[in-house]
């Protein structure tokens, strides 16, 4: 019941695409994104942060690259990730910093 009017909201824009209504569409597309969000939010589910310290109960490092951030800091996140309570639904995909390396 509660994702309902998402499939509606959905719907609209799908019609305003059929109407080549770019700005009516992008409008529909952000209005479905934060109904989906908001429901899903009071179901319970949380973004897991990513920022600070890759923590491998809640991160996935795909890359280490060399950066001038802290070694094991994530400094990007390819997909984000997902808990419901204490459960992990999905890790968040990041790059952590690689160990600082001397120049010489």
């Amino acid at each position: 019941k509660e994702l309902l009017p998402v499939l509606d909201d959905l719907e609209r824009a799908l019609v305003a695409a059929d109407e080549h209504e770019e700005a009516k569409l992008e409008e529909g597309v952000r209005l479905v994104h934060r109904s989906l969000a908001d429901a899903l939010r009071r179901e319970g589910l949380e973004e897991i942060p990513t920022d600070g310290a890759f923590d491998p109960h809640v991160h996935e490092a795909l890359l280490s690259q060399p950066s001038e951030a802290d070694e094991g800091a994530v400094i990007e996140v390819l997909q984000k990730g997902y808990r419901l309570g204490d459960r992990v639904l999905r890790p968040a995909r990041v790059v952590v910093a690689a160990p600082k390396t001397e120049a010489e």
